[in-house]
């Protein structure tokens, strides 16, 4: 049986995703720190009532995680989750699995549809799916409804069977080509603020930043979509400022403003050269499910090899 011991929670559900993949018997063990992280603990155990939900054999007790090898079957499902669960995590969770079967999968999610603490549903639809779709790997996500933290919606997932393809290479010349702003309930100006930093700080023409007001929406909110292109794959990254604690209380103080700009921008030009490295760890489970090498991740971005990820799949390969 492996044994991991997650110290983050990108971490604990990245191990999830790669011990159903792989069929693999695994325990998970989930650092204290982790598990008094009302939002992480909270989202873990979401992610194992699902797993239940589908009829995985997996336990959340004590601050670990155990998993039974087993197929995940193909499904069309209809799942219900509470107002703070990202419903991404989930689809990043169970998705490398399900491309594995020869039928694909329909999941209707209920519940939040933007969390501040998680990849947006818009991340797997223009961020990861375009690189997905180059080794043959095919998801989509949609929502029904944008909203923003504990706004509860709809969110569709598609996973198709797995066609593995010799990938292309891959330019390693990487520009912006868009940026969209979105903001709910919350003067048009701090929108207006932001652009204009953002278009100096990273050298963009001010016909490339869009900003969008999300309407009938009873929260607040602000969000930032930053669209990419290396060679001819096109990918996003999402960003979303954290205006709410984690039960759910708007906090928002004028000093993170310039923290979530901050984030932004060092992120973005950390993400010139290749593919930005955080797409480029979620796509790994899906490429070791493929049955690609893990090495062909140093291919989209060579600084792979330093995150926790690219020796989680080693240790599960072995």
């Amino acid at each position: 049986m492996l044994q991991v011991h997650a110290t983050t929670f990108q971490a604990a559900r990245q191990s999830l995703a790669l011990a159903l993949a792989l069929q693999k018997d695994c325990t998970i063990r989930i650092a204290p720190s982790l598990q008094q992280h009302i939002h992480y603990s909270r989202t873990l155990q979401a992610i194992v009532s699902v797993l239940q939900h589908l009829h995985v054999s997996c336990s959340y007790h004590n601050g670990i995680i155990s998993l039974s090898h087993q197929k995940l079957s193909s499904c069309t499902a209809t799942i219900a989750l509470h107002s703070f669960c990202p419903v991404t995590d989930i689809v990043l969770t169970i998705a490398p699995a399900l491309l594995c079967n020869s039928v694909q999968s329909d999941i209707t999610f209920t519940g939040v549809t933007h969390c501040q603490y998680a990849h947006s549903t818009g991340f797997i639809r223009f961020g990861l799916a375009p690189v997905l779709s180059r080794f043959g790997c095919y998801v989509n996500m949609a929502t029904k409804k944008f909203g923003f933290y504990t706004a509860t919606g709809n969110a569709a997932a598609k996973i198709y069977p797995l066609r593995k393809k010799e990938m292309l290479s891959v330019s390693s010349a990487t520009r912006i080509t868009g940026m969209r702003i979105y903001i709910a309930n919350i003067d048009q100006e701090f929108a207006f603020h932001q652009k204009r930093e953002l278009c100096k700080a990273l050298s963009l023409r001010e016909d490339i930043v869009g900003i969008m007001q999300v309407a009938n929406v009873a929260n607040h909110g602000n969000a930032i979509d930053v669209f990419f292109t290396t060679g001819d794959i096109s990918s996003m990254l999402s960003f979303t400022m954290p205006m709410y604690d984690d039960n759910g209380t708007f906090v928002f103080e004028d000093t993170m403003m310039q923290e979530f700009l901050h984030i932004v921008i060092n992120t973005c030009l950390q993400s010139y050269e290749y593919i930005p490295l955080p797409i480029v760890e979620e796509s790994l489970p899906f490429l070791i499910t493929a049955g690609y090498d893990v090495a062909v991740a140093e291919n989209l971005h060579p600084e792979i090899v330093e995150s926790e990820i690219y020796t989680l799949c080693k240790e599960f390969r072995c």
